[in-house]
């Protein structure tokens, strides 16, 4: 490799590196999921059982194929299981926020968080296209039960993220090709155990690629607004 000329080769000056423009992205995972992932599991079936009466009135079916997704007000439901769920989700939500802005736990007290919550049920052959989640500044998914994979089929149903910078890979070459996090460059596959829960900006494209399992794949989502205590 040639270097670059120098008037004194022997010096070597402190270089000084950081992460701009990197997206934050935060997981967690609830201890010991399986009593509540059971619970959450009941719940949710049975409200699929019951046909439209907890779908989604604004469905969308162009963007979500052989998906039953609920209504946006999950976390308003008395469940033992759901407010226990809810709990989880705004705990690793305000964690991002905090982290991010660097509030003091002053300020964590004064603000109010506006939150819409739904279910995914996705069937054979299922998936969710590219998307953003707007009027929302962060989002998170839990897996409640990543189902049971077909066999000879290929493997589906992984949450795929888009990489926010659309222009990051317009040229590749050993010189960025191998970029590591959080300098990563290109789309990223997460696959989700029972009990996991992923929090990123919504600003983020992402999708479920097709699923091909032999039971449901069902999962829980939600959006997250905020204002100030004080602020109309």
């Amino acid at each position: 490799m040639s270097n670059p000329p120098a008037s004194n080769p022997s010096a070597k000056p402190e270089i000084t590196g950081w992460g701009d423009f990197s997206t934050p992205v935060f997981s967690s995972r609830y201890p010991q999921p399986g009593l509540l992932n059971t619970e959450l599991k009941k719940f949710i079936l049975a409200q699929e059982s019951e046909g439209e009466k907890y779908r989604n009135p604004e469905y969308i079916p162009s963007n979500q194929v052989r998906i039953f997704e609920s209504s946006f007000d999950l976390f308003k439901d008395p469940n033992r299981a759901i407010q226990e769920l809810k709990m989880f989700f705004l705990h690793g939500i305000v964690h991002a926020v905090t982290a991010t802005n660097g509030y003091s736990i002053e300020e964590c007290d004064r603000l109010k968080v506006i939150t819409d919550a739904w279910y995914h049920l996705t069937h054979f052959g299922g998936y969710i296209s590219s998307h953003t989640h707007p009027n929302a500044s962060w989002s998170a998914v839990y897996m409640v039960d990543p189902g049971e994979q077909a066999a000879a089929m290929p493997k589906g149903g992984v949450l795929n993220f888009k990489d926010p910078r659309t222009n990051a890979n317009m040229y590749r070459d050993p010189g960025n090709e191998n970029w590591k996090k959080p300098h990563h460059v290109g789309s990223i596959n997460y696959e989700m155990r029972p009990g996991d829960l992923l929090v990123f900006p919504s600003f983020v494209q992402h999708e479920v690629t097709p699923y091909f399992g032999t039971s449901a794949r069902i999962t829980v989502a939600a959006n997250c607004s905020f204002r100030w205590q004080d602020q109309p």
